[in-house]
């Protein structure tokens, strides 16, 4: 029996591989600019950490997560999202008495049972930022920034952040009762995950696809209903992003999936995608470690799938500016020559050393189905002369040069084509 990848499990290979590499390496970078250190992750921790953190009564935790009971009896959980783990992380290793905020990326896989489509798997990769340790509302716009920043490294244009407050625990439970009474009225329209929702996570319906654009603009709406600091937050936020010139629209009904935001919650959007055109999210998370049994301290973040932006990026194309392909062909006697010549050029090219050594035709041969642009030939009358051939694989140009000048002859050959 032929066995393969588990359903919702995929290996990522050749261009969607090298996109993968992409995304990642521009992430990092534009994250350490903002003075932002990376941190590892487990894949595996205590179910009760995404239970306490992400929900119990979240699609998430009811639906999606991988558990599993260990051979000491422990109910495991693959991680289906990282805040949880930084936060758990933060009060294990008592990062709170470091340098204040903590600014923190990571890179890694996360784990969801949920129904596998194009883009969405069940084993998928995130890149997030975590800011902790300051109330500041120009955190806020940071993470924005260092989001908009990964986004137009790679290109993508027509950015704009879609924005909202959900309000905090003195003013969130007074704006769940008037959404409950507003929603009883229409409880035979919601769908059936939204009944039940109505009184556990009412503003889990918000968010729902299923629900009409008409009922959700008839609702009451949490920033009329913020306190004083939410409120003064908020606008803070909006005028540093207004300040910066980063567009911005509000809505009502954003207010992601999981339990512990609160306050600022934002997606990143790009107009030229269509309707499906949120990006990533985030938002801040105040509570959070202190209901994990930390001391209060507040967060904010976001994170991106990486399997979204790789189809976005195919969609447009996306091409991975690469270093041009040298392939060495040699005579086998000439090995510790072809070497050397491979150490001096592989800080400028991808150098590949033919693994044969027998014939300079067959080499040639080989080189082309590698897709190298030059190749360098060694043969008894190059090592001799201490020279290299040099030929261009796409032009079918060849020259034979003194090694000294082959870098210099390499790069005229290629601007030549």
């Amino acid at each position: 029996m032929e066995i393969k990848t588990v359903k919702g499990f995929k290996d990522i290979l050749g261009e969607e591989a090298t996109l993968f590499e992409e995304i990642e390496n521009k992430a990092k970078s534009v994250a350490q600019s903002f003075g932002y250190q990376p941190i590892i992750l487990p894949t595996v921790e205590q179910s009760e950490l995404f239970d306490r953190s992400i929900g119990n009564t979240t699609d998430i935790v009811e639906k999606e997560m991988f558990t599993f009971e260990d051979k000491g009896g422990r109910i495991l959980a693959l991680r289906p999202e990282m805040t949880a783990s930084v936060a758990r992380s933060f009060i294990e290793h008592h990062l709170e008495t470091s340098a204040l905020p903590l600014k923190i990326y990571y890179f890694g896989q996360c784990f969801r049972y949920e129904n596998p489509q194009k883009g969405r798997y069940r084993e998928f990769y995130q890149f997030g930022i975590e800011a902790i340790g300051d109330i500041s509302p120009v955190l806020d716009v940071e993470v924005i920034q260092v989001a908009f920043e990964i986004l137009r490294h790679l290109g993508i244009k027509d950015l704009k952040v879609k924005l909202n407050s959900i309000g905090c625990r003195t003013c969130r439970p007074n704006y769940k009762n008037l959404l409950i009474e507003a929603l009883k009225i229409h409880y035979d329209e919601l769908c059936n995950d939204c009944k039940k929702r109505l009184y556990k996570n009412p503003l889990r319906i918000l968010d729902c696809k299923k629900e009409s654009q008409e009922l959700k603009e008839s609702l009451p709406k949490m920033v009329d209903y913020l306190c004083t600091d939410c409120r003064t937050h908020f606008e803070k936020v909006k005028t540093i992003l207004t300040q910066l010139g980063i567009p911005f629209e509000c809505d009502p009904n954003l207010v992601r999936g999981l339990d512990y935001y609160s306050k600022t919650v934002f997606e990143v959007v790009s107009l030229e995608l269509g309707a499906q055109n949120a990006l990533l999210g985030g938002g801040r998370y105040d509570y959070l470690i202190e209901d994990l049994g930390g001391r209060s301290t507040p967060g904010v973040g976001f994170a991106m799938g990486i399997e979204r932006l790789i189809e976005v990026l195919k969609k447009r194309n996306y091409t991975v500016n690469k270093l041009p392909k040298v392939y060495i062909v040699y005579d086998q006697q000439f090995i510790t020559f072809a070497n050397e010549i491979r150490e001096i050029i592989s800080k400028e090219y991808v150098v590949e050393l033919d693994p044969k050594g027998d014939n300079i035709k067959k080499g040639v041969e080989r080189a082309s189905k590698r897709g190298a642009l030059l190749v360098f030939i060694i043969g008894e009358n190059e090592a001799n002369n201490n020279a290299i051939t040099i030929k261009n694989m796409k032009s079918g140009k060849q020259i034979t040069v003194k090694r000294e000048e082959m870098l210099k002859s390499a790069k005229e050959l290629i601007e030549d084509d």
